[in-house]
C-alpha cells in the first residue's frame, strides 16, 4: 500500500512538473530562510553558556543616578569584588575582574614586532575558575598566580611567535613592563559577549599604578563577576547590597548608588549599560528575525495549499475512482499527505543546496561565523527535520482533507464546480495573506532604513566629518601635547586641533558636580568629557553664551567648565545666567561656567539629551591621566598626504606607541551596526517573500488560464480584444492585493511604530510609505499575473472550442 502511494505521488508529480518545481521550489526558499534565521537566532541565544557554571555567573552593576542624571555603569570600582567575596563567603564562591585602562589600544611588544592592542586585559587570578576557557598550554590553576604574567589567546601567540612555543617567552607592555607567557588559550568563542586576546595578572596592577592599585569606591573602572555558591539566589544578595553600599562607597556618591546584579547569559540580549565592555545585540531583533523566518515558510505553505485546492477538479475523478473501489476517506488523507511529505522532503533536500550557497553572504549580512558543518553538528538536524516534517503537514492538510472529502457520485456525473467553486474563498484568503505579509514587509525596510539614515545623517549638533581621531592615551604626547598641536598646525591642510577624553558621540564619563542655586544645594553625578582648547571650534559646536576653552585664558585648565543648555536649564539658570556661575567639582575644586553649548548628542541617538558638562584637566598628571584622544579636522582634499604627515609628525616625537587613527564619522557609524544589520536582513528577506508569493501566484493564474480556456476562446470569437482579456483574468487577483493592502497598512503602522519607541531620537513615520509598498506589491503581483494572461488572451480561439 505504502508503495502504492509512492508511486501515485511520484507519477503525479511528473505529470505537473511545473507546478511542483514551483512547489519546491518556493518551499526551498522557505525552509532555507527559516532554517538561516534559526541557526542566527540559536547563536544569540546561546551567548555565554559554553561556561560550565553560566547559570551562577553574575555581572555587577552600579547604577548613579539622581533625579535621573548619572550613569548606568557595566563597571565597578576596583576593591569590590574581593570586597565582596570577604564580606558574603556565604554566598560568593568566586569573584573576577577585568581592567583595560578603558583605553583604546594599549602597546604591546616582542623584539621588533611592535602592536597597539585592542583586547589587552588584566584580570584576576580566579578567572579560569569562574569562565571555562579551553587551556592549549600551560596550567590554568596557577597561569595568573604570579605577577607580570599573561595567558595568550593562540591567534595572538601566533601573531608574536608564529610556530615557537610561545611559553616563557618575554612581552613587553607600554614599552615599560616585562610579562611573562604563562599559557596559551584557545581563541574565545564566538558566542561570548567578552572577547579579549591577552590576560595579564591583575596583581601586576599593585607596581604598575603609581603608589599601588587604586583602593577608592568612587572611580569605576574594573568590569566585576561573581559566581554564586550552589542553591544562593540573586535577590538574596542583592537585599544585602543597600547596607554594603553605605559602608563602602564615597560619600559624594552613597545617597545615589543602587547595585544589582545581571545574568551572564542575558548580557548579550539584553545589557545596554554605560561603559559595556563591547557592544551588545538586542533581544528585540531575535523577535523580528523569527517572526520574518515564519513568516517567509507561511508564504511558502500558502503557495502549496493553494495550488494543491485550484488543481483539486483535475483531481476529482481520482478520488471519485478510488472511493467507489472502497478506498476510505482516511486512505485518501494518508496518500495526499504523503505527496505533500515527499516534496517537503525534495525541499528540504534543495533548501540544505540554497543554505550552503548563501551562507557566505548570510554571515556578511548577520556579523555571523556560522558553517553548514557547525549547523549540523549543533543539533539543528532535529529542527530541520522538524521543519520538514511541520512543513509537509501543515501545507497538505487542509488540501488532504478538502480532496478527500468530494462525494464519487457529484465526481463521476462530472460535476465542474468542485475545484473552482469549493476552494476559491480559501485560496482568495490564501492570497491576501501572502500579499499582507509581502506589503508589511515592504513597509518595515523603507522605515528601517529611514530609521537607520536618519541616525547616519541627523545632525547631532556638532560636525562629525572631516575629523581624525588618534588615540594618545599612556604615551608621552600628554607632555608634548602643546608642541604636537602648534607643529601639525604649520600644515594648511589641518584645519582645527582639540583632545577629548572619549569618542565625542559614542562615550562619555561622569563625576559629581555641586552647580550653584540648588534648592538643597546637593551634589549630582553630571555626564561629563575631559577636553583641551578649541574644542567647540574643532567640532563645529555653537556656544550660544560665553566662549569656547581658550589658550588666551590659561585658567580655564584649573576653574573654567563649559555645560550645554540642558544642564542650564536643569540648574535653573538662563545661557546668559549660567556665565560665571560656581560649578564645583567633587566638593573640592571650585569651577566657574565660561561657556554654555548648544546641546549636541554626546551619545548615541538610542540615548535623549541630558545635562553634560565639558571640564579640562588641569596638570599633566590629568591630562595622562584622562586625555586619550588628539581630534584634528583636516582638509579632504589630500587625505593620503594629509595623513602621512600626521604619522610622520607622531614618529618625530617618539611617543612609544606605533601611529593609528580611526574617522569619527566611520566609528559612530559602528553604534548603528545592529539597524543597518536589520535593514539589509528586511531587505533581503522581504524581496524573498514576494518572490515565493510570486511563484504561487504565477502558478494560480497558470491554472486560471487554463481553467477558463473555453470561457477566453468564446469571448475572443464574440469581439473582445486583448485588453479585454487581460483586465478580465488580472481583476480578481488586483482586488485580493488592495484588500491586502489595507489589512497590511494598519498592522505594518502599528508594528514599526512600537519599534521607533526604542529611540530617543526616530523619524516620524511618512504616509506615503504605504502606499509606496501597496504599489510595489500590486506592480510585481500584475507583472506575475499579466504573463499568463497574455499568453491566454493571445491563443488561437478555435484550439479552445473547436471540439464543441
Amino acid at each position: 500500500m505504502f508503495q502504492n502511494y509512492l508511486k501515485i505521488a511520484f507519477r503525479n508529480i511528473m505529470k505537473h512538473k511545473i507546478h511542483a518545481a514551483i512547489n519546491i521550489f518556493g518551499l526551498a526558499i522557505g525552509m532555507a530562510c527559516c532554517m538561516l534565521i534559526l541557526f542566527y537566532v540559536q547563536d544569540e541565544l546561546s551567548y555565554d553558556r559554553f561556561h560550565e557554571d553560566a547559570d551562577r555567573i553574575h555581572r555587577v552593576v552600579e547604577i548613579v543616578k539622581s533625579d535621573n542624571v548619572g550613569e548606568e555603569s557595566a563597571s565597578n570600582p576596583f576593591p569590590l569584588g574581593p570586597t565582596l567575596l570577604q564580606d558574603f563567603p556565604d554566598m560568593v564562591e568566586e569573584s573576577v575582574r577585568f581592567f583595560n585602562y578603558q583605553a583604546p589600544t594599549l602597546a604591546v611588544r616582542y623584539e621588533d614586532q611592535r602592536f597597539n592592542e585592542k583586547q589587552f586585559f588584566f584580570a584576576d587570578e580566579a578567572v579560569f575558575n569562574l569562565f571555562t576557557y579551553q587551556f592549549l598550554q600551560g596550567n590554568r590553576k596557577t597561569a595568573l598566580a604570579e605577577p607580570y604574567s599573561v595567558v595568550l589567546t593562540q591567534s595572538a601567540a601566533r601573531k608574536y611567535f608564529g610556530n615557537e612555543n610561545p611559553l616563557g617567552k618575554i612581552l613587553t607592555f607600554e614599552n615599560q613592563h616585562d610579562f611573562k607567557v604563562t599559557g596559551v588559550l584557545a581563541n574565545v568563542p564566538a558566542n561570548s559577549h567578552f572577547q579579549f586576546d591577552f590576560l595579564a595578572a591583575f596583581s601586576s596592577l599593585e607596581t604598575i599604578y603609581p603608589g599601588g592599585m587604586p583602593q577608592g569606591w568612587y572611580w569605576n573602572p574594573c568590569w566585576t563577576y561573581v559566581k554564586l555558591k550552589e542553591g544562593v539566589q540573586p535577590a538574596s544578595l542583592e537585599a544585602l547590597f543597600p547596607p554594603f553600599v553605605k559602608k563602602y562607597f564615597h560619600p559624594a556618591i552613597i545617597d545615589k548608588t543602587t547595585l544589582y546584579l545581571q545574568p551572564l547569559t542575558d548580557i548579550h540580549l539584553h545589557s545596554h549599560l554605560d561603559y559595556e565592555i563591547a557592544p551588545n545585540s538586542d533581544i528585540s531583533y531575535v523577535y523580528i528575525f523569527s517572526i520574518v523566518a515564519i513568516f517567509i515558510l507561511l508564504i511558502a505553505c500558502i503557495n502549496f495549499m493553494n495550488l494543491a485546492t485550484a488543481r483539486s477538479a483535475n483531481r476529482a475523478k481520482e478520488v471519485g475512482m478510488r472511493k467507489m473501489m472502497g478506498a476510505q476517506r482516511g486512505q485518501l488523507i494518508k496518500q495526499f499527505l504523503g505527496e505533500s511529505l515527499m516534496m517537503s522532503i525534495a525541499a528540504m533536500i534543495l533548501s540544505l543546496v540554497l543554505i550552503e550557497l548563501t551562507l557566505p553572504a548570510f554571515n556578511m549580512v548577520s556579523g555571523k561565523d556560522l558553517s553548514l558543518l557547525f549547523f549540523l553538528n549543533s543539533g539543528m538536524v532535529v529542527s530541520l527535520l522538524s521543519v520538514t516534517m511541520l512543513v509537509g503537514i501543515g501545507a497538505g492538510i487542509y488540501p488532504a482533507f478538502f480532496l478527500s472529502g468530494f462525494q464519487p457520485v457529484k465526481v463521476l456525473k462530472g460535476s465542474s464546480h468542485l475545484g473552482r467553486k469549493g476552494g476559491t474563498r480559501f485560496r482568495s484568503t490564501l492570497v491576501v495573506t501572502q500579499f499582507v505579509i509581502s506589503i508589511a514587509l515592504i513597509v518595515g525596510t523603507i522605515i528601517s532604513y529611514q530609521q537607520l539614515d536618519y541616525m547616519r545623517n541627523e545632525r547631532l549638533g556638532f560636525n562629525k566629518d572631516e575629523i581624525v581621531m588618534i588615540p594618545i592615551f599612556r604615551t608621552t604626547m600628554s607632555q608634548q601635547y602643546e608642541a604636537f598641536t602648534e607643529r601639525i598646525l604649520r600644515n594648511p591642510d589641518i584645519l582645527n586641533v582639540s583632545a577629548t577624553e572619549d569618542v565625542v558621540g559614542a562615550k562619555y564619563q561622569t563625576a559629581t558636580y555641586q552647580p550653584e542655586g540648588l534648592a538643597d544645594d546637593r551634589p549630582l553625578q553630571f555626564p561629563r568629557l575631559f577636553v583641551q582648547f578649541d574644542f567647540a571650534k574643532t567640532f563645529d559646536i555653537e556656544v550660544i553664551s560665553g566662549r569656547d576653552f581658550s589658550r588666551d585664558f590659561p585658567a580655564d585648565s584649573l576653574h573654567g567648565i563649559i555645560i550645554n543648555e540642558t544642564a542650564a536649564k536643569f540648574v535653573g539658570w538662563t545661557p546668559e545666567e549660567a556665565i560665571g556661575k560656581s560649578f564645583r567639582l567633587n566638593a573640592n575644586r571650585d569651577m566657574r561656567v565660561v561657556g554654555v553649548i548648544r546641546d549636541f548628542n554626546f551619545a548615541s541617538l538610542h540615548q535623549p539629551l541630558r545635562p553634560f558638562v565639558l571640564d579640562m584637566p588641569n596638570n599633566h598628571r590629568a591630562m595622562a591621566f584622562f586625555i586619550r584622544y588628539v581630534a584634528v579636522r583636516m582638509n579632504m582634499s589630500d587625505i593620503p598626504g594629509t595623513l602621512a604627515f600626521l604619522e610622520e609628525t607622531w614618529n618625530e616625537f617618539n611617543t612609544g606607541k606605533a601611529f593609528e587613527f580611526f574617522f569619527l564619522d566611520d566609528e559612530l557609524n559602528k553604534l548603528y551596526q545592529a539597524e543597518e544589520r536589520l535593514g539589509q536582513v528586511f531587505v533581503i528577506f522581504s524581496c524573498l517573500a514576494i518572490l515565493v508569493a510570486c511563484l504561487g501566484l504565477f502558478a494560480l493564474a497558470s491554472f486560471t488560464a487554463e481553467q477558463r480556456t473555453k470561457e477566453i476562446g468564446v469571448r475572443k470569437v464574440l469581439g473582445a480584444t486583448v485588453p479585454q482579456i487581460i483586465i478580465l483574468l488580472s481583476r480578481e487577483f488586483t482586488k485580493l492585493v488592495i484588500i491586502a493592502f489595507l489589512i497590511a497598512a494598519p498592522i505594518a503602522y502599528f508594528v514599526m511604530s512600537q519599534w521607533l519607541t526604542d529611540f530617543a531620537y526616530r523619524i516620524d513615520i511618512r504616509w506615503w510609505v504605504f502606499p509606496l509598498a501597496g504599489l510595489i506589491s500590486f506592480a510585481v503581483a500584475l507583472c506575475t499575473v499579466a504573463y499568463q494572461a497574455v499568453k491566454a488572451s493571445l491563443a488561437n480561439p478555435l484550439d479552445a472550442i473547436r471540439y464543441e
